[in-house]
């Protein structure tokens, strides 16, 4: 099968579990917190054929606005640079009862988490306290927990000012931010030159001001990988991982292949349990083959990208769905090893980030729509038209600005970014925030 447009089909998983739709009752209504990124496209494709969707964005043209599944838009303040108001539009919404599920797709668990109780009184949703959260969220935070569970990550070092920098270093490394979203706040360090310029700009930015910590972070060995996992109260009931074959912008993944490690799905249940993790959250590791050993080097406390998950067999924002229902699902089978997929158009602007010429771009077209190369027996994640007509518009729209101008990727990736990222600023206005704010203080937030 190619990556051409007639790849995609509707064929359910094997695991597909009954839902509403199938039992004679109405379909449930759902709220997703923002619709430009990644992560909420492709949970459409897990939600949408059952329920009826609605997507908050402050963009009119977010790409989720793009699909047959979304049944209406509603623009929403920011949530990370207008948090309050966010929250209180939010609860505005869900006030009056016209949802069952309120899905966080991107950062903005990190909000929700902190207000879960007050959110939870009024729609079903899936998020762990957020203390646990923050364990995750924070690159310092997750390497003290890998240290406290004895789980491998490579050498790496806490760090909070230039003067904490001003030793010798084994270069290269990475030079993480405690908070950043698409690779934002991670750098690749390769000299002392390269540290120095690095430092001093961000100390003019204020992001290395001997208050925040970062991390020194060593490269890690083997092959980019990602775990996924949906938890009941500390139990895995599904859990699907992949092997990237292509990276993109802020080294994403762009094309995957699943796969099975088990020493990964042991590290996470262990994860999960110790933190009473409820929802979803995933890991960034490397897998060496030839030691058979993962080194976990980033984890976000949210879904993901899960179209190749489940064109494998696990359909993850289902399993998500009726977690926030209240149900306790059983433990859904491992997906099929092998599953190639790709992101075409992440493809397309990466290389345009990079500097990709117009011809680089009408090259790449050439072997997508012939499925040669990496889409050789690869379906697409974000353009499925077998299921989602519309979903073809982002693809058409934003493909012909970048051959007319290749170099407007940055200007969109910087704008779509920018909707759903959870920079340092916004994590400090969001914990200042009273505890009390939704609730007149009847009802005090797990922290």
């Amino acid at each position: 099968m190619s990556g051409t447009d007639t790849a995609p089909t509707d064929a359910r998983p094997a695991t597909w579990v009954g839902t509403v739709a199938e039992t004679g009752q109405r379909r449930l209504r759902v709220l997703l917190t923002e619709g430009a990124s990644l992560s909420a496209r492709q949970v459409l494709y897990g939600i949408g054929p059952t329920c009826d969707i609605d997507v908050l964005d402050p963009d009119p043209l977010c790409q989720c606005r793009f699909s047959n599944y979304v049944r209406r838009w509603i623009r929403s303040p920011s949530f990370a640079s207008r948090p309050q108001e966010f929250l209180e539009f939010l609860l505005s919404k869900l006030a009056d009862g016209q949802y069952d599920v309120l899905l966080p797709t991107h950062e903005q668990a990190y909000l929700l988490s902190r207000f879960r109780e007050a959110l939870a009184s009024h729609v079903g949703l899936a998020l762990p306290s957020f203390t646990a959260l923050e364990k995750l969220q924070d690159k310092a935070h997750f390497k003290r927990l890998l240290d406290e569970l004895g789980l491998p990550q490579p050498v790496a070092t806490i760090i909070r000012g230039h003067a904490d920098l001003d030793r010798a270093w084994q270069f290269p490394f990475y030079l993480k931010l405690a908070h950043s979203t698409a690779g934002g706040g991670v750098f690749f360090i390769a000299d002392r030159a390269g540290l120095d310029q690095r430092v001093s700009q961000l100390e003019r930015d204020g992001l290395l001001n001997g208050r925040s910590e970062a991390l020194v972070q060593q490269p890690a060995v083997g092959v980019q990988s990602t775990v996924q996992a949906v938890f009941d109260h500390g139990r895995v009931v599904g859990i699907h991982s992949f092997e990237s074959r292509r990276l993109g912008v802020g080294g994403m993944s762009s094309a995957r292949v699943s796969a099975d490690h088990p020493q990964v799905r042991e590290h996470v249940a262990r994860l999960g349990q110790h933190l009473a993790w409820h929802g979803a959250l995933f890991l960034d590791y490397f897998f060496d083959s030839r030691s058979n050993r993962a080194e976990y080097i980033e984890a976000n406390p949210r879904i993901g990208e899960t179209v190749n998950a489940l064109l494998s067999g696990v359909n993850l924002p289902e399993l998500l769905l009726r977690v926030s229902r209240g149900e306790s699902p059983g433990t859904v089978p491992l997906g099929k090893p092998g599953v190639r997929t790709q992101s075409f158009l992440m493809i397309l602007l990466s290389m345009a980030f990079d500097g990709g010429g117009r011809w680089d771009l009408i090259r790449e077209l050439c072997r997508f729509h012939g499925g040669r190369g990496l889409y050789e027996n690869s379906q697409d994640e974000l353009t499925r038209p077998g299921v989602d007509p519309f979903s073809r518009l982002p693809r058409i729209w934003i493909t012909a600005q970048l051959l007319a101008w290749p170099g407007l990727a940055r200007r969109i990736v910087a704008k779509t970014v920018k909707n759903y990222s959870l920079p340092e600023a916004a994590t400090e206005s969001i914990k200042a925030l009273p505890l009390d704010l939704l609730d007149g203080g009847r009802e005090r937030p797990t922290r």
